[in-house]
């Protein structure tokens, strides 16, 4: 972070001992649950399970699961909410809970105190060795065992859902997120995260945020709005960017090139962009060249290669681009000189351009080895 932000010692570093970190990054989730289980049917037990997709299980609908035990999905739902009240009944919940609500506690206190759902789950099961299946069991203990503990987000303007501790301050992180819109909205282009931080450090109004902010709050802030996002490349800008979000082909090609800042063939382009996955559409390469000879902001610049006109790259045979260097030299050139400008716009071989100097109806040779147009 900018050196005008307070630097500020991890909450989860100093709060969190060494000894205490080590035994977190043991914790199981899903072992947790089964100790918890222990007070239910083995019905209610398979009623929990499919619901929540927990034991690698897929998340099932109260009527497919109804019709697994041939009941409605009323009685299903009855089972499911008897056996999550059963589970809080536990006398040893507290104890088998704690330390996950003290790990979520942390992480959302040193994210700024509001947290989107799949950013915090990913956070907390970042200490658990697996992964997979402690994802589904962490879910349920934060969202149908723990969820008095925390204020829940839901269908905000700004933000995204999530959750939220009861002391944190709903009106610092839309204003957070205020300035992080009106940063990418006077730059208006995507920018990595580094460029945010730093520019966001000089914004006056950020001054009111330096006992508040640090790294992980600015990125989590970044993850929980709604307004802003992150295309391929880790650059972020408004959601309503096609540089963000790209929604044609064409926003994929431009989007790609101006990524690699270079020449390309299409080909290359349908493998960059297919790389990238901006969705589930494949990009083929007659595709990708039919895009690029309909759109004058491309320019054919050697066999199959192509480029940005905004580069400079001009359109035209080799001739014409010889032409628009005199032109804007406007004076004769040598013949190295004129390769030199010609290869800027257009990748070719010195031999064309070489060849194409000789065409005497539209060029004439002047003083030594000198080249202008003829008159």
């Amino acid at each position: 972070m900018d050196t005008q932000f307070t630097e500020q010692k991890s909450i989860l570093d100093s709060i969190l001992s060494k000894e205490n970190m080590e035994e977190m990054s043991q914790f199981e989730p899903s072992s947790i649950l089964r100790l918890l289980f222990a007070s239910l049917s083995d019905k209610e037990k398979k009623v929990i399970i499919h619901r929540y997709g927990l034991e690698e299980e897929e998340v099932k609908t109260l009527e497919e699961i109804g019709h697994l035990f041939n009941v409605t999905r009323e009685r299903i739902r009855q089972i499911e909410n008897g056996s999550i009240k059963k589970i809080k009944g536990n006398p040893d919940i507290d104890t088998h809970l704690k330390p996950i609500e003290s790990l979520v506690n942390n992480i959302l206190e040193q994210n700024g105190g509001v947290m989107r759902d799949d950013n915090l789950l990913d956070k907390v099961i970042s200490y658990s060795v697996v992964k997979d299946i402690n994802r589904a069991a962490t879910k349920f203990i934060i969202f149908q065992l723990l969820n008095h503990n925390w204020e829940r987000v839901d269908k905000h303007d700004k933000l995204h859902n999530g959750w939220k501790l009861p002391t944190a301050s709903m009106e610092l992180i839309e204003e957070l997120v205020d300035n992080l819109v009106a940063v990418l909205s006077d730059e208006d282009k995507p920018l990595p995260r580094q460029f945010i931080l730093d520019a966001l450090a000089k914004k006056p109004s950020s001054q009111k945020f330096t006992d508040f902010l640090n790294d992980d709050v600015v990125d989590n802030a970044l993850d929980l709005t709604r307004k802003i996002d992150k295309n391929p490349f880790e650059e972020w800008g408004l959601l309503n960017w096609r540089s963000i979000k790209p929604k044609r082909m064409n926003d994929k090609i431009y989007l790609v090139m101006k990524k690699e800042g270079k020449p390309m063939h299409f080909t290359e382009i349908a493998t960059k962009i297919n790389e990238a996955k901006f969705d589930a559409k494949t990009a083929y390469p007659a595709t990708i060249h039919n895009e690029l000879i309909l759109d004058d902001k491309y320019v054919l610049v050697g066999r199959g290669i192509y480029a940005l006109q905004e580069w400079g790259y001009q359109p035209g045979v080799v001739a014409d681009v010889i032409a628009e260097v005199l032109v804007e030299s406007a004076k004769p050139l040598t013949k190295n000189e004129i390769m030199e400008k010609v290869l800027l716009k257009r990748i070719v071989k010195k031999s064309t351009i070489q060849l194409a100097l000789m065409n005497k109806d539209r060029f004439e040779r002047v003083e030594r080895n000198k080249y202008q147009l003829k008159k």
